[in-house]
C-alpha cells in the first residue's frame, strides 16, 4: 500500500474509533502510532493479519511479566476496520535515543551507552527453552530449526532469495562469500541456550528518560527470534559512520561486550556483522543509503580475511 493510500486508511480507522485531533507519535515499517486515551496508543498497520497480531500479543504478555527495568510494547486490544488491523497498546514514554544522544554532554553520553548495553542484556536474559530456534511470532514466512546454526543458514539463503539479483551483482565474489559465511556459521556459532533476541536493536528502537537511561525498548515484533544473544551485541557495527557516534563510543560498547564475553566476542561480531548485512539486504528497494552501508561491510575484504582465518584456526 502506498503512503498516500495508507494515510487515507489511517484517517478512516481513527474516525471509526472517534479519535479527534490525534497526535502522530511514530512511523515505522509496520504502520503509524497515534495517541489515544488513558496512557494508551493506537497502532494502525500497513500490513498485518490476526494470526500475527495474536502471536505478537502473546509474546509481549510474556515479556511484560519478566520485571525488566524498562517498559516494552504491550498489546491490549486487537481490532479491524474494513480490511485494516489496528491495536490499542500501552503508551511508552521517553525520547528516542537517536534524538537524545547528540544533545548530551560527554559524560552523560557514556552513561546512556552503558544503559543501552545493559537494556539489551536484560532483554536477552529471557529464555524460551521449549521453543525451536528461530521466529517466535507468526510471520508470513516463518523459519525455525532444531539448531541455531541451521536456522541461520536457512535464513541467510531465504534473505538472499528475497533480495534478488541486485544483491548478487553488487557483492564481489558473491558465491564464494556466501559459501564462506555458511561454513563459518556452522563451525563457530554452535549454542545450546535459547535466548530472546530482538534482532533489530538500535538507537531508533529505544526511548530515554530524564535520567538519561533507557525507559523503553520498542519494536519487539516480527524480527524477534529464539537464539544467540550475541547477535544483538553485534549490532554495534550499525554505529559506524553515524554522525554523532565516534570511534571512542564504539570502542566503549565493544569494551563492555569484551568484559562480558571475552575477546572471542570480536570474532562473533565479525560473523554476525556480515550475517546482518545479508539479512537486511532487501532494503535496496526502499532504503538506498542504508543499503550502501551494508554493501560497504559485505565488500570489506579485511573482514572476510578474518572470517577465513576463523575457519582455518
Amino acid at each position: 500500500m502506498n503512503e498516500e493510500k495508507f494515510t487515507e486508511v489511517t484517517q478512516r480507522v481513527l474516525k471509526e474509533l472517534q479519535v479527534n485531533n490525534p497526535e502522530l507519535l511514530g512511523k515505522g515499517g509496520e504502520g503509524f502510532v497515534f495517541t489515544y486515551r488513558d496512557d494508551k496508543v493506537i497502532k494502525i498497520y500497513d500490513h498485518a493479519d490476526e494470526k500475527y497480531l495474536n502471536s505478537l500479543k502473546k509474546l509481549q504478555v510474556i515479556i511484560s511479566t519478566k520485571n525488566l527495568p524498562f517498559d516494552t510494547p504491550l498489546i491490549i486490544e486487537i481490532g479491524k476496520v474494513d480490511e485494516t488491523y489496528y491495536t490499542i497498546e500501552k503508551r511508552l514514554y521517553g525520547v528516542l535515543m537517536e534524538h537524545k544522544f547528540p544533545t548530551l554532554p560527554k559524560k552523560e553520553q557514556y552513561k546512556l551507552l552503558k544503559s543501552y548495553y545493559d537494556a539489551i542484556k536484560a532483554l536477552n536474559s529471557i529464555e524460551f527453552p521449549n521453543l525451536p530456534y528461530g521466529n517466535i511470532v507468526e510471520v508470513p514466512h516463518p523459519i525455525t530449526d532444531d539448531t541455531w546454526t541451521g536456522f541461520l543458514v536457512k535464513t541467510l539463503h531465504y534473505k538472499i532469495q528475497v533480495a534478488g539479483e541486485r544483491v548478487v551483482k553488487d557483492i564481489t565474489n558473491f558465491d564464494k562469500k556466501v559459501e564462506l559465511l555458511t561454513e563459518v556459521i556452522k563451525k563457530e556459532l554452535l549454542i545450546d541456550k535459547k535466548s530472546l533476541v530482538h534482532a533489530d536493536y538500535f538507537v531508533n528502537q529505544v526511548l530515554v528518560n530524564e535520567k538519561n537511561e533507557i525507559s523503553a525498548v520498542l519494536d519487539i515484533s516480527a524480527h524477534a527470534i529464539v537464539g544467540d544473544r550475541r547477535l544483538d551485541v553485534a549490532g554495534v557495527f550499525f554505529f559506524e559512520g553515524m554522525k554523532h557516534y565516534t570511534k571512542e563510543h564504539i570502542k566503549y560498547l565493544l569494551g563492555l561486550s569484551v568484559q562480558e564475553y571475552g575477546e572471542k566476542i570480536l570474532k562473533y561480531n565479525d560473523i554476525y556483522r556480515i550475517y546482518y548485512c545479508f539479512y537486511f539486504s532487501e532494503v535496496h528497494t526502499f532504503m538506498p543509503d542504508w543499503y550502501q552501508t551494508l554493501l560497504k561491510n559485505i565488500n570489506d575484504e579485511a573482514i572476510w580475511n578474518r572470517i577465513t582465518s576463523y575457519l582455518n584456526s
